[in-house]
């Protein structure tokens, strides 16, 4: 099969390369597979774990060929939980299957879905919905991210949200707070083009560029979606008295909290969330089941891509060539 290969940090070659088939696994064909951020950092800031390498982590996949006695038939379009967890360590024997102390991950530690075929366990297999598209579908895996980061927490109906970073990410959990039931919402960033694109979904944009931690409102429920001191810094500063911070932005650089405002955090009992990946079971069910009804997904992706001209795609992204929210490589 052809697959877009990380061979070296940087380089990007779409070739033929070996399906590697893994007994009692169904071979589906790629549909649709996303390029996340931290596909950035892996193939081009030396964040691979070996080369050569398949990134793809947020995919869509159609059944090729099933196991003799798998439940799904060929033809079956699904959404697919990129997460192998080791099934034996301490997270996995109580259910949290995302803290795996052992697992697996196709796109980062095995070959991933920027490719036109993958092997996959039934176990991993999310049949989608009628309705839902293979581009949706793709994007299941950061909508439960987010569904993760902005859920197991209590939400008064009208509370004042506030999401720091307008990335795919930050605007999904935007929605989910919305969902939730959440009043006033604010997405800030320091990005004119993200902020145009939040007021497109009905949020309030707040420009962080110029503005001091005392110009933001006090709110009930902040969700950190950047991973860098400044905005973390900015969540605790803005969370008002018995507020909850939510943090789920992949941390770019060490944090000092200055003493004055960890006092804050006691002063004003504040509860500090950390969130780590997904599980099937709510999160993925939930986006399948809120997709296309109240959750908008498909008017994030601001571009779409043949699979063999992927290198191309991360190349306009990593120069800023245009705007970019979500970009999906598509198998033809």
């Amino acid at each position: 099969m052809n697959a877009l290969v990380l061979e070296e940090n940087g380089k990007l070659v779409w070739r033929e390369h070996e399906l590697r088939a893994v007994d009692g696994w169904y071979r589906m064909r790629i549909a649709a597979a996303g390029i996340c951020g931290s596909d950035l950092g892996r193939g081009f800031n030396s964040g691979a774990y070996h080369y050569p390498l398949v990134m793809g982590h947020e995919f869509s996949a159609v059944v090729e060929e099933a196991p003799k006695g798998g439940k799904y038939v060929p033809g079956t379009l699904a959404a697919v939980y990129p997460l192998l967890p080791c099934g034996k360590c301490a997270a996995c024997v109580k259910g949290f299957i995302q803290l795996c102390e052992h697992y697996d991950y196709f796109g980062s530690r095995r070959d991933g879905a920027f490719a036109e075929e993958l092997y996959v366990p039934e176990s991993h297999i999310i049949p989608v919905p009628d309705g839902v598209t293979p581009e949706e579908a793709a994007m299941t895996e950061p909508a439960a991210v987010a569904y993760h980061g902005t859920h197991g927490f209590p939400l008064e109906k009208g509370a004042r949200a506030m999401v720091i970073g307008g990335g795919p990410i930050g605007l999904i959990a935007a929605q989910w707070l919305r969902i939730r039931g959440a009043g006033e919402i604010a997405v800030c960033d320091v990005d004119p083009a993200k902020l145009d694109f939040a007021r497109r979904f009905g949020f309030e944009a707040v420009d962080t560029g110029g503005a001091g931690e005392r110009a933001l409102p006090e709110c009930d429920v902040v969700v950190e979606a950047c991973g860098v001191s400044a905005t973390r810094t900015m969540a605790v500063s803005c969370c008002a008295r018995k507020g909850v911070l939510s943090f789920i932005g992949n941390p770019a650089d060490d944090w000092t909290l200055p003493k004055q405002l960890f006092s804050s955090v006691l002063r004003k009992e504040l509860t500090m969330r950390g969130n780590w990946n997904s599980v099937p079971d709510p999160d993925w069910r939930e986006v399948l089941a809120h997709v296309g009804k109240d959750l908008n997904l498909k008017d994030l992706v601001t571009a779409r891509v043949p699979m063999a001209d992927g290198a191309a795609a991360f190349a306009r992204i990593l120069n800023h060539e245009c705007f970019h929210c979500k970009t999906l490589l598509i198998n033809p």
